[in-house]
């Protein structure tokens, strides 16, 4: 299987979650010298957020698994390079059995400084450097899924061990 990687538009990403960008209104605090935009963007959180580093070297735009968290949301920030991020749709997500599918796989290119909260379920892998490795920051609830060990081995296999390979 194979899919394009598209550019992240509010319309094309928004059954997978929302975009937290530079905003292009005025700020809504300012000072000599700084400039503040408030609540560009809100998680829906019940408990502490944990903050995490991925750092995200050059492979082979090639996919064969991916997770999902069932109860919690995650923010992904691109910090150093564009990033590529591969999402795909929760048919159930009160199936602990469920498997992504390789043929819902949608691959976003996220500009440094961009960022997306991905609701609750959406199957997502780790994201890929978009031209040289680089780094994200991710956050998410320190809270346990329903299904599966985001510690031990979160990693679902698509349907018929298939793989999707992205390209620009």
């Amino acid at each position: 299987m194979e899919t394009q990687i598209i550019t992240l538009t509010k319309e094309n990403f928004k059954a997978f979650g929302r975009i937290v960008d530079i905003p292009e209104s005025s700020p809504t605090k300012m000072g000599e010298g700084w400039e503040c935009w408030n609540y560009i963007q809100m998680m829906d959180v019940d408990t502490k957020v944990g903050m995490g580093l991925v750092n995200s070297h050059e492979r082979p735009f090639v996919i064969d698994s991916m997770e999902r968290h069932d109860s919690r949301e995650e923010l992904l920030i691109a910090i150093g390079q564009d990033i590529i991020q591969p999402v795909a749709s929760t048919e159930n997500l009160n199936d602990p059995n469920e498997k992504p599918k390789a043929e819902n796989v949608l691959c976003f290119h996220l500009k440094k400084g961009q960022g997306i909260i991905l609701n609750k379920g959406v199957w997502h892998s780790p994201a890929y450097p978009a031209d040289q490795s680089t780094s994200y920051f991710f956050a998410i609830e320190k809270k346990p899924d329903k299904y599966g060990d985001e510690i031990v081995n979160p990693w679902v296999e698509f349907h018929n061990a298939a793989k999707v390979r992205f390209y620009f």
